[in-house]
């Protein structure tokens, strides 16, 4: 794919988010499967940590820059395409679901996702033509059942809402079988949306800080993500400076 911008190892896209929902549609159009990651900081440590975990994600078909640490990046480094912007999770699922033509879909995961159609999507909620909210374990025998729902269903993409690592060994796992869906993995992009959740403002959004917004919003259960995490992954992302070298800008 053209448009490429080599991070810390990933190949990510560096097209617009505009660019990406245009993808995105083109490819269910023509029921052209694809896996997508919304790579952040938080999975840069967690690839460090894990070298397994690097390798599934590097498998992805588009992987696309969900934080802006990964623009800023791009912005530096020596002969590496700049990102266009943020392409996060939150910004996908909102116009997919919003913006006609809305695509039938599934939910596996997420809390009460429901509660957020209802609330945020009514247009769309007739589309989801399969929820699953229960225990994921990544079975054979579930993996199958999965894949025959999807399929029954006609569906053309499929929200994953479970959390790294798990739903991005489940999209490779459904990637294998249905060549022709479209897997997003989404974390807990349904209870930012929802009616309990809430976004960070723009200029929060735009200057990196939606991570703090978040963070004052439920300390008890990020602080390890972003006081082991978050920092983890900034230090990768200069190490790739200095290893790559500098623009002269």
């Amino acid at each position: 794919m053209e448009n490429i911008s080599n991070i810390c190892g990933y190949d990510i896209s560096s097209r617009s988010l505009e660019g990406h929902l245009a993808l995105i549609r083109e490819y269910a159009e023509a029921k052209k499967g694809t896996w997508i990651v919304t790579l952040n900081t938080e999975m840069l440590a967690k690839s460090n940590k894990e070298p397994g975990y690097q390798s599934l994600l590097q498998s992805a078909d588009l992987i696309v820059a969900d934080g802006m640490p990964l623009v800023w990046a791009s912005q530096k480094k020596k002969n590496c395409d700049t990102i266009d912007g943020r392409t996060t999770g939150v910004d996908i699922v909102e116009n997919l679901l919003t913006e006609a033509p809305i695509y039938d879909f599934a939910i596996i995961g997420g809390v009460d996702p429901i509660k957020t159609l209802d609330y945020r999507f009514k247009a769309a909620s007739d589309h989801c033509k399969f929820l699953f909210t229960g225990m994921v374990d990544c079975s054979s025998e579930q993996v199958d059942e999965f894949v025959e729902q999807i399929k029954s269903n006609n569906i053309r993409l499929v929200y994953l809402a479970l959390g790294v690592p798990k739903q991005d060994k489940l999209a490779l796992l459904l990637r294998k079988k249905l060549p022709e869906v479209i897997f997003l993995g989404i974390g807990g992009t349904f209870e930012i949306l929802g009616p309990d959740g809430g976004r960070a403002p723009a200029w929060m959004q735009k200057s990196g800080m939606e991570w703090l917004y978040r963070f004052s919003r439920e300390p008890g259960r990020l602080w390890k993500r972003y006081a082991l995490n978050y920092p983890v992954g900034i230090r990768m992302l200069v190490k790739d400076q200095f290893s790559s070298g500098r623009n002269s800008s």
